[in-house]
Formats: C-alpha cells, structure tokens, sequence
C-alpha cells in the first residue's frame, strides 16, 4: 500500500520537501553556471537563494518528522521514510555545500575547464532530478520505483566519469601550479558527491520500496 493511501497529510508534507529539493538543484545549477560565465552578481544572488531554500527545508524536515512520530504509521514505514527524508537532506546539504564552495574560494577555473565543470554539475542535477522523480513514485505508486531506479545510477555512473576526466586533464596540464590542480581535482570532487548522494538515497529507496509492495 502507498504511504499516500495511509496519510494524505504526510504525503503532501513529503511531496512539499521533494518540490523544495527540486529546486534548490535548479537554482544551484544557475548560481554555478552563472559563475563559470563570470557573472559573480547572479551567481551570488542564485547562491544566496540556495542558502535560504536550504534553511526552509531544515524546518519543513523537522516538521515532517514530528509528523511521522505524532501519527499512527506502521513502525517499519515510519523508519523507512524516515531514512530517505534524511538522505534527501544530505543531497540539499551537499548541494549547498558546493554553491558555498564557489561563493567562498571564487576558484580560478580555466576557460578550457569550464564546460566540463558545466557538464558535471549538469549530470549531477540531473542525477537529483531522477531519483526525486523516484522517490515521488515511492510516495504514490511504489511498484513504479524499481524502474526508475537504473535512471538515477546511470547519471552517477556519468558524474563519476565526467569528475575522473576534469582531474586526469588537470594533473596534465603543465601550465598550472600543483596548488591550481589540486583546486580542480577538490571543486570536481565535491561536485561528483552531489551524485553520491542521490544515489545512496536510490539504494534506500530500492529497499523501502520492496517492503512497501509486499
């Protein structure tokens, strides 16, 4: 049975987070993008905006934990959803993360690394896209989950790949110092954890969702 035909209430409040995640991705995407173009006023804008998304969602979480403790759930449902609002949380959490790397350290990124940059920020919102889309399915029509699960580890597989490439070029480019090779190789990284994450709320999901559909 889905979590939706136990309590509406819940559903709406988890259905409310997911939109919250959603965009917070969307507008972190613009806040890099917009740096990499060197337009530090929208990006700073853009970063200022994830910054609030992401305290919006500390309250809407807590909200929709009391809610989870207040009503009378099954106590494996509970748990189980419960887990992935906190794995949610993570992908916000690193995604802020990220958008405040670049505020802060303003890394010099070369033009010829800057649409590789774009391309993996790219891949891992779109990682976040897929597995929110799943994690919706999971809400609604639990049985939809499993195929929709290949989607999110196909673009971490790409993130991770696409990261792997950024740090191979870097560490070959002899007009760069050690010091610039290591910020690409440590601004890569990070990024490719905003796929990490989704995909660690995937292996939640794929197990909630057995459970939920036997």
């Amino acid at each position: 049975m889905a979590i939706a035909d136990l309590d509406q209430k819940l559903t709406h409040k988890c259905s409310n987070f997911i939109d919250l995640t959603s965009r917070v991705s969307l507008v972190a995407l613009s806040a890099i993008k917009c740096f990499l173009c060197g337009d530090q006023v929208t990006s700073e804008a853009c970063a200022e905006q994830v910054r609030r998304l992401e305290e919006d969602g500390d309250v809407m979480r807590r909200d929709t934990e009391a809610h989870l403790y207040s009503e009378a759930l099954i106590p494996e449902s509970r748990g189980d959803l419960l887990g992935l609002i906190e794995s949610t949380d993570d992908i916000i959490d690193q995604i802020k993360k990220v958008v405040l790397l670049f505020s802060v350290e303003t890394p010099m990124i070369p033009s010829d690394f800057q649409e590789d940059f774009y391309q993996l920020t790219n891949i891992c919102m779109a990682a976040v896209d897929e597995v929110l889309l799943a994690l919706r399915l999971y809400l609604y029509e639990p049985r939809r989950v499993s195929a929709q699960l290949p989607r999110v580890y196909e673009k971490e597989k790409a993130a991770d790949k696409q990261a792997a490439l950024i740090k191979h070029r870097a560490f070959r480019q002899n007009n760069l110092s050690l010091s610039q090779q290591m910020h690409l190789r440590y601004f890569a990284h990070n990024i490719d954890q905003i796929a990490d994450r989704a995909e660690n709320l995937a292996d939640r999901l794929s197990i909630a969702a057995i459970k939920q559909t036997q």
